[in-house]
């Protein structure tokens, strides 16, 4: 049952375009990812499936016995991420609590989050133009750096050189919780051609921040803010087809902790950006999760899908499927070891 504050929470999480000015920030992929992420529901051409878009399945082998259980039971929260909630359960979420000020702006990196596939960070923000009455959204650019300091990706502004490595295709933002000037905030990346590298000793460096209101206007606080990083444990399972179904062939699928990543060719061309939302992963119970992100690659005849979902190894399912729309229904088991 959710709370009051929980319905406010929500309405305020609603995606809103940015300015011209400062969307064009952001890279294309980024974009996408966004409004890929805005819809799980029903869709028309599931209608055999119970589409009851999976929420947090209590399966887990964890209690929550104490305060810091419970805290990282609640990151995440704002997504209503089953892959993520599951795995934070399962004290997969990290729980960091360091803070660094600049340019009068306190962050506190409250929860770290990170398997094979995704990456999320939550964020409490102290600043004295942060309004519980008008703010809209607060975005970040970052760089990310590796244990010797080289990089593993970013999300800045194009006026930027960047020269590194792009791990992840794209991030999405959003508002947990607002109070005058403070405000916990949200972000998880997905990594769609690679998985994420060790974390170990890792340096995330925020570089400017966006606050945007309801009324359109928007601030931007450049300064420096440096968080060290740690790995938690990754563990993978690999599934592989258990049926044929023609015009679609199944490369690879592996579940993480709290996301998989399948990867398939289809004998079409121009699916195009609308292909994530034709694909749904269906586990026995008949629950149905969507991907959070996608990239594809087109060659003369077929086009190959790479999408990752928001599902946890940590699940008790061992029979899964893959539904693409027009298509017969491919059947996944878990690979023996």
């Amino acid at each position: 049952m959710k709370r009051n504050d929980d319905l406010v929470r929500e309405d305020m999480n609603k995606e809103q375009e940015l300015p011209a000015s400062i969307r064009s920030a952001f890279d294309q992929s980024y974009a996408q990812i966004r409004k890929q992420s805005k819809k799980k529901t029903k869709k028309p051409w599931l209608k055999p499936v119970l589409a009851a878009t999976a929420a947090l399945a209590l399966s887990a082998t964890v209690l929550l016995t104490n305060d810091e259980a419970l805290a990282k039971f609640q990151a995440f929260f704002g997504f209503n991420d089953s892959g993520i909630e599951i795995a934070a359960v399962n004290g997969d979420v990290q729980k960091l609590a360091q803070t660094q000020q600049a340019e009068n702006i306190t962050m506190t990196l409250e929860n770290l989050f990170v398997d094979a596939y995704r990456f999320g960070l939550q964020f409490t923000i102290d600043f004295e133009d942060i309004s519980a009455e008008s703010l809209n959204r607060i975005e970040f650019e970052y760089q990310l750096y590796d244990a010797k300091g080289n990089k593993i990706s970013a999300l800045i502004s194009d006026t930027k050189p960047y020269a590194g490595k792009q791990v992840f295709s794209g991030e999405d933002f959003k508002l947990a919780d607002v109070s005058d000037n403070r405000a916990s905030v949200e972000m998880i990346a997905t990594a769609n051609q690679q998985e994420v590298p060790s974390l170990e000793g890792a340096r995330l460096e925020i570089e400017t921040i966006h606050i945007s209101s309801k009324e359109g206007d928007m601030k931007s606080v450049n300064g420096h803010w440096k968080f060290d990083l740690t790995s938690p444990t990754i563990v993978k399972h690999q599934y592989i087809a258990n049926n044929k179904v023609s015009g679609i062939t199944l490369n690879e699928a592996v579940v993480s902790n709290g996301s998989m990543y399948i990867t398939y060719t289809i004998d079409e061309i121009n699916v195009g950006e609308t292909i994530a939302h034709d694909t749904a992963l269906i586990n026995d119970k008949g629950e149905v999760f969507y991907a959070q992100g996608n990239t594809f690659k087109e060659s003369e005849k077929q086009t190959e899908i790479s999408l990752v979902f928001p599902y946890s190894v940590r699940n008790e399912q061992q029979l899964l499927s893959l539904k693409v729309k027009d298509y017969e229904q491919l059947n996944l088991v878990k690979k023996k070891e």
